[in-house]
């Protein structure tokens, strides 16, 4: 019997790792993939680069809203802010609703390079 509970508690402790672990490689995949968008997109407006962050998040599958999205643009920096609250399965029928804080500043010297032709 105590082998049955031991094996309940770490099926219990690997499912919350799982699911947390799941949700930070969705985050830091998305802040990649915002840094990229952010570090590329010098011939973009700040609202495009917004809606490129919002697109991004839908392709993630995040929750995030387009008031959580800031993007602004100051000499070569590119400062982006978002955040979005996700409901993290800590265990079976229990979530855990965690908030997601993203804030970078990019440096982009220089105009976007075209392609030679």
């Amino acid at each position: 019997m105590k082998t049955i509970i031991q094996l309940l508690i770490a099926a219990l402790i690997l499912n919350a790792g799982w699911h947390v672990g799941n949700a930070y490689y969705k985050y830091y995949n998305f802040k990649d993939d915002v840094q990229q968008a952010a570090l590329f997109g010098n011939s973009k407006s700040e609202v495009e680069l917004q809606n490129r962050v919002l697109q991004l998040a839908s392709q993630s599958q995040l929750p995030l809203a387009p008031e959580n999205v800031s993007v602004r643009r100051e000499n070569e920096h590119t400062f982006v802010n978002a955040a979005y609250t996700e409901q993290v399965q800590i265990v079976p029928t229990y979530y855990y609703p965690y908030e997601f804080k993203m804030t970078l500043d990019v440096l982009t010297i220089g105009a976007q390079a075209t392609p030679v032709r």
